[in-house]
């Protein structure tokens, strides 16, 4: 891990990054289903980059707790967990409970 992590996160959460990445989570074209097929790899690394990135934000930042409960973060997270591909389902289990 970097050793700029803290500020990358603080920087993350002050920009509304956050949000964005959130927004993209959201996406329709992004599903539990979807993830499983096995041509969607791309898909999948997106999604898991994604999710461990704003797990690294909860963890590191205290503004960012309250920040994912007003964006509905784990309403939007929450989808990934029935997927099949293991670092999917637990990195959005590891910010389910952060």
């Amino acid at each position: 891990m970097s050793h700029n992590v803290d500020a990358v996160c603080e920087c993350v959460v002050q920009t509304g990054l956050y949000a964005d990445m959130l927004s993209n989570l959201a996406w329709d074209s992004l599903t539990a289903e979807i993830l499983n097929e096995p041509r969607s790899g791309a898909k999948r690394d997106f999604v898991e980059a994604h999710i461990a990135t704003l797990h690294n934000v909860v963890r590191k930042t205290e503004a960012a707790r309250s920040a994912f409960r007003q964006h509905h973060a784990l309403d939007v997270v929450h989808k990934f967990r029935a997927c099949s591909e293991f670092p999917v389902n637990f990195s959005s289990l590891l910010l389910i409970c952060a």
